[in-house]
């Protein structure tokens, strides 16, 4: 084994409130959402609105999103934009990694197809590192 397959690079990208950790040697990634209850709703002030309306299309008329969810929504469309996309399991779920010590859920990521097709133990060391580096508390 040369030094190089002897450790793992993950790629940290920091968006408002989510957090994506990246391994692009395999493909493999989580993405780290944030507690709910520090989540901040919509405005619901009809000046505050007023002056949003003057911002948004047409389309984005009458979509009120949380900080939260407006976060997750532009986290998920720059990381697709790089062909990094939500895992789902057989049953269309967003599959989890588990969860953080401080509670927050964590998502699986699976990247664009690696040059060279990553072996197990490739990944193996790949999700290993991932957990640190997010801090897993549980696995799911």
């Amino acid at each position: 084994m040369s030094h190089n397959e002897d450790y793992v690079d993950v790629t940290i990208v920091e968006f408002a409130a989510h957090t994506a950790y990246l391994d692009p040697a395999t493909g493999t990634g989580y993405l780290v959402v944030p507690l709910p209850e520090r989540d901040v709703a919509a405005p619901a002030d009809v000046l505050t609105e007023a002056a949003w309306s003057d911002q948004l299309t047409e389309t984005d008329r009458g979509v009120r999103l949380s900080l939260h969810e407006a976060d997750r929504e532009s986290a998920l469309a720059q990381l697709a934009a790089d062909q990094w996309l939500l895992l789902f399991d057989e049953e269309d779920r967003v599959d989890r990694a588990g969860q953080t010590h401080d509670g927050r859920d964590v998502l699986c990521l699976h990247g664009p197809p690696p040059p060279e097709e990553p072996t197990l133990e490739a990944i193996r060391r790949a999700v290993i590192a991932l957990d640190i580096a997010v801090g897993i508390r549980t696995r799911t």
